[in-house]
């Protein structure tokens, strides 16, 4: 069975004020139970202060956000130029859209029994 996308609207600055055809929107792909302990172990890691653990959170990240962020809409970099999925947010996006289009990714990704099973 495939995923169906779903579309989030992140919570950053004002985005959500704005009028819908003005906000900066996702179609967004649930994470698998593995790719939300990977990025949870690496985490961990580098809250320990490894700094190997930094360039694999980096890996990490960027494939999720790669594999899991569909589409991005109304969304651009400091250039003004279209950013128009995940790997081109990560590349080249704000770190709060990268924060908050996980947070987004972590919230369609976590069920009231627990983790999607893969």
């Amino acid at each position: 069975m495939e995923d169906t996308a779903v579309e989030f609207v992140p919570d950053i600055e004002d985005n959500r004020d704005k009028p819908e055809s003005d906000q900066v929107w996702a179609e967004i792909l649930p994470m698998t139970g593995q790719e939300l302990r990977s990025y949870q172990r690496v985490m961990l890691n580098v809250k320990a202060g490894s700094k190997i653990a930094y360039a694999k959170a980096e890996k990490v990240v960027r494939s999720i956000m790669t594999d899991r962020v569909v589409t991005v809409h109304n969304y651009s970099d400091i250039k003004g130029v279209a950013i128009s999925d995940g790997e081109q947010v990560y590349d080249r996006g704000e770190p709060a859209m990268i924060d908050a289009l996980y947070a987004g990714l972590t919230e369609i990704s976590v069920l009231k029994e627990g983790l999607r099973k893969k």
